[in-house]
């Protein structure tokens, strides 16, 4: 829970300039701090920078605050214009939000103004807790706070009234003693990320676990639909939570994916590309590199690391895989191969995302010159100018879009290939979900182009899933991982206190008994 105070002053001077009706100031002033104290809890749910957090700043949009705010008086004055005419700003602006920067301002609090933030989880404090009791109490606090967290997150719903017909929400069932375990692991022994990644993980866990504790075990998450085609969320999800939260929040689970999807949804053009330019040669001939990758993932990585990373003895090897496979899925996604920046209008300066990626430019230079790639790369571009190509013949009234349009209004490629592939991506998966609903197994999360179930799929029934889809989509190209979660194992301090008393209790006898045997044989 976000928690502000005014200096009295605030309230008497309002009260002086608006004495009746009687607590309309009070009633103004209370409406305008909760207005103000959700949208700074919005802002630490999605995290600030070192910078922000060094200077006291948030990201809000004022104009938000403002409509939210309430109004007061006769003249329905907006409360917000009133405090700054008569210099009793809450909030003051260091940055003035604009189209250009987006819609938030930044603001610092004013000296008028304190900050309780019993959102923000402290390692120390958990770290040093001796009860189970104890644990929740300071995971969840008053059941008021976390009923405060929910109505300025969910205005709109009711604690424990869930609906699947809820519009505009998706539901997750969140492991609430996984939960618990996975915040306790991460205060205490974990090395997990730098301070400011593992401190704002632990923030996310606890909003889960303060919504999800008052709302039967299950967390909503707020529909966000991109006209890209894919849904996401806004605030904490479990899109855009870590793995390792994700696995605690989900528990005992089966993940399943679509294999290399996006190259897989490519190649599904690859034989029709052949056709076109009259060449009768096999798929698998004519693109080695995107075949290789799709069958042996695994060797593709392996050899294109070696030769990148050979003499670089500092990066771990799963990092150095993660690298390839992050720079490979740029490629993917229409990445260029340039490694110099530009400046946009407004002087923001932007970095290639293989610059971003492999930041050592010997090592980035040994990735693109690497045969490998370069074939990979060659046959990305030759499917991608070929599905542009299709789209412009067939489909062209998709490149009236102004989303898939540049700042200069010249239609992206790039933009026009994602639209297609996520659009595919969420047939594809809309898909999946419905042949295994079929079977009894409905899920429980989606991310993108992976499904989560409480209970495995099994072999046939996977299989089955895969031809089916394949067959619908005409792309022998789609298959599906499958991985299982574990939940985080619940832990009960009290047993481990108790298990430390008996092991306290067992030495002492054993000296009690050395000493008497000792005695009696003096």
């Amino acid at each position: 829970m976000i928690k502000l105070t005014t200096n009295s002053l605030v309230l008497t001077k309002l009260q002086q300039a608006f004495p009746s009706p009687a607590n309309s100031a009070s009633r103004a002033l209370t409406k305008y701090l909760n207005a103000l104290e959700g949208l700074l809890l919005i802002t630490l749910q999605r995290g600030l920078s070192p910078h922000q957090k060094k200077l006291g700043l948030y990201p809000i949009s004022l104009h938000l605050l403002a409509n939210k705010g309430g109004r007061i008086g006769h003249q329905k004055i907006r409360l917000h214009k009133w405090l700054k005419d008569n210099q009793l700003e809450l909030v003051q602006t260091v940055e003035q939000g604009s189209k250009f920067s987006g819609e938030y301002s930044t603001v610092k609090l004013t000296s008028l103004v304190s900050l309780d933030d019993r959102m923000t989880l402290d390692s120390s404090v958990v770290a040093q807790i001796q009860s189970d009791r104890e644990l929740d109490c300071y995971l969840t606090g008053k059941a008021a706070d976390s009923l405060a967290v929910f109505n300025h997150l969910y205005p709109e719903l009711v604690p424990c009234e869930n609906s699947d017909a809820e519009a505009g929400f998706d539901f997750v069932p969140i492991d609430i003693e996984s939960l618990k375990s996975f915040i306790h692991w991460l205060s205490d022994t974990a090395e997990f990320g730098n301070k400011d990644k593992r401190q704002h993980t632990l923030n996310q866990a606890k909003l889960v676990y303060a919504v999800a504790s008052i709302n039967a075990a299950m967390y909503p998450q707020r529909i966000k639909s991109s006209p890209f085609g894919r849904t996401y969320y806004m605030g904490v999800s479990v899109q855009n939570v870590h793995k390792e939260l994700r696995r605690a929040m989900l528990g005992n689970s089966w993940e399943y994916d679509i294999r290399s999807s996006v190259v897989a949804w490519k190649m599904g053009f690859a034989k029709e590309l052949l056709l076109n330019v009259n060449d009768l040669s096999d798929v698998r001939a004519s693109f080695p590199a995107t075949t290789l990758y799709l069958e042996d993932k695994a060797d593709f990585m392996s050899t294109v690391r070696y030769f990148t990373f050979s003499e670089n003895t500092s990066l771990t090897r799963d990092f150095q895989t993660t690298l390839i496979k992050q720079a490979l899925t740029a490629i993917s996604f229409g990445a260029k191969s340039m490694g110099k920046g530009w400046t946009d209008r407004t002087g923001s300066w932007h970095n290639p995302a293989l610059v971003d990626i492999l930041k050592n430019q010997s090592e980035r230079e040994k990735f693109l010159t690497d045969p490998t790639v370069k074939a990979f790369i060659n046959e990305q571009h030759a499917l991608d100018d070929f599905i542009f190509a299709v789209v412009k013949k067939n489909l062209a009234d998709v490149l009236t879009q102004s989303f898939l349009k540049t700042a200069s209004g010249r239609v992206s490629k790039s933009k026009v290939l994602a639209y297609l592939y996520q659009h595919a991506e969420t047939k594809a998966m809309d898909f999946i979900c419905s042949v295994a609903a079929v079977h009894g197994h409905i899920p429980i999360a989606r991310v993108h182009d992976a499904v989560f179930f409480r209970s495995r799929l099994g072999p046939d029934l996977k299989q089955e899933i895969e031809l089916k889809l394949q067959a619908a989509t005409f792309n022998k190209h789609w298959h599906l991982n499958s991985k299982l979660l574990k939940r985080y194992t619940p832990l009960s301090i009290d047993a481990k206190q108790e298990e430390l008393l008996h092991r306290d209790r067992i030495d002492a006898e054993q000296r009690r008994a050395l000493d008497y045997y000792s005695t009696c044989t003096n």
